[in-house]
């Protein structure tokens, strides 16, 4: 009986943790399909995520489970007559106790089964262990959809031939389930070690034809293959990458050209705004000249002039007539803490004798800095938050959640998140001060 995931299990013979801040990413990634992407160090015990990694990738259901004795009672029992590519359980420490391991049988070694397995010295390796020590032979039933979404190959790259039947078209499916059937790459994709299918058997053709050996016509991207695409790349000046991209299968004239993407461009566009007369009507407007403030000033025109139109006009003229450019001048003086032009009238009053707009302060920037901090504390909360994501990164910090969070880091995590909300909300009082200023307009003379 084909044993698929023990072909996916030898593809990953030699993947190691690293030891430190820095993590495998592969053994991460195991984690994940095991179904725990909470973990994020790989020096966490992986045996189980190994075997659950390969099983997934070879279209079968594991246990969802890191402890190694969660396949003793997993699949079918195989009683005392283990057979290659089966799960080995074993103890390790106590028998009676919750700890063990978990790999795949490979053969027997006198008193000892030999073990393919992650984990074993800190590495996907083959090792031996005594048979004492074995709990259970166990054999998968239960058939899943392959992960479209991971980085790692699966049994359709390693080893077509041995794919179970429910992943290749025309074969029974588990009843229930969508299944990820195999593409076959377009000539214009990167063929690389692993790829399938008419598009490498193509390769294969043309670089035979060119005296470049690539082992046998059979349509399977393998080391052979990879040898005369990076021989054909060297003769050629190429890019020396052992993968058949674009340009070497442009240089080998299998590669389709495809027409050039014809992007149209903008279009000239109207904006709708209401009038005081008519109740409406379309200003057109051109895209490259068509600003964010243009669009805006003619948005505040508009309104204003919708609430001004039912309002007879005034016997004497006002002098201190407000337009939409004083508007968005309060407005970024307001964010930015900054005092407006002297040409930007007010109604005198006991602080503003002169009838200009002084800068203006929320109670919070007097709290934290006056004037010296109004309009900086957003800014300063970001690079504040960048920093500590730097001392994090490194070790230094600990984070604010997760399986790292420490006290240090949920305390610096909450004081610059506090800081860069009291400068947002002051940003918003500021403004709402300055134009209430501005609603206050010089008096007409008489």
């Amino acid at each position: 009986m084909s044993a698929p995931w023990f072909s996916v299990a030898t593809r990953f013979k030699g993947i190691t943790e690293v030891h430190g801040s820095v993590d495998e990413p592969k053994i991460l990634e195991m984690y994940r399909l095991a179904g725990h992407p909470e973990i994020q160090h790989d020096e966490t015990p992986w045996c189980a995520a190994f075997v659950g990694a390969c099983l997934r990738l070879s279209g079968f259901a594991g246990s969802d489970s890191l402890l190694a004795r969660s396949y003793r009672k997993f699949g079918e029992d195989l009683k005392q007559q283990p057979r290659r590519g089966c799960i080995v359980v074993l103890w390790r420490g106590d028998p009676k106790a919750d700890t063990g391991h978990v790999a795949f049988y490979d053969h027997d070694e006198d008193d000892h089964v030999v073990l393919l397995g992650g984990n074993q010295g800190d590495a996907v390796s083959t090792r031996r262990f005594p048979k004492s020590q074995v709990l259970a032979y166990r054999w998968p039933v239960e058939t899943a959809p392959l992960p479209t979404n991971t980085t790692l190959p699966n049994i359709l790259t390693v080893d077509p031939a041995d794919a179970p039947p429910h992943l290749l078209a025309g074969g029974p499916a588990t009843p229930g389930v969508t299944l990820d059937l195999r593409r076959q790459p377009r000539a214009t994709d990167v063929l690389a070690e692993g790829s399938v299918g008419a598009d490498v058997t193509a390769l294969q053709t043309a670089l035979v034809a060119r005296g470049f050996q690539a082992g046998p016509i059979d349509g399977e991207f393998g080391p052979l293959t990879q040898a005369a695409v990076t021989a054909f790349q060297t003769a050629q000046g190429l890019p020396v990458t052992g993968i058949a991209d674009n340009a070497t299968l442009r240089a080998l004239g299998i590669a389709s050209v495809q027409p050039p993407i014809v992007v149209p461009g903008p279009r000239p566009f109207d904006v709708r705004v209401p009038g005081a007369a008519n109740g409406g009507g379309r200003i057109p407007m051109q895209p490259q000249s068509a600003q964010s403030q243009d669009i805006l000033k003619l948005l505040l025109d508009a309104l204003i002039a919708k609430q001004t139109a039912n309002v007879p006009a005034p016997t004497t003229p006002s002098a201190g007539t407000v337009d939409t450019s004083q508007l968005l001048q309060a407005i970024l003086a307001g964010l930015s803490a900054k005092q407006l032009p002297a040409t930007t009238p007010i109604a005198a009053s006991p602080s503003s004798p002169s009838g200009t707009i002084p800068p203006v302060l929320s109670p919070i920037d007097k709290w934290f800095g006056g004037q010296a901090l109004a309009g900086k504390k957003t800014a300063l909360s970001i690079f504040a938050y960048a920093g500590l994501a730097i001392f994090q990164a490194l070790g230094v910090a600990g984070t604010a959640t997760g399986t790292t969070a420490t006290p240090t880091g949920q305390i610096l995590t909450t004081l610059i998140a506090a800081f860069g909300g009291l400068g947002g909300l002051s940003k918003i009082d500021r403004v709402v001060q300055m134009l209430g200023l501005i609603a206050a307009k010089r008096p007409a003379s008489p």
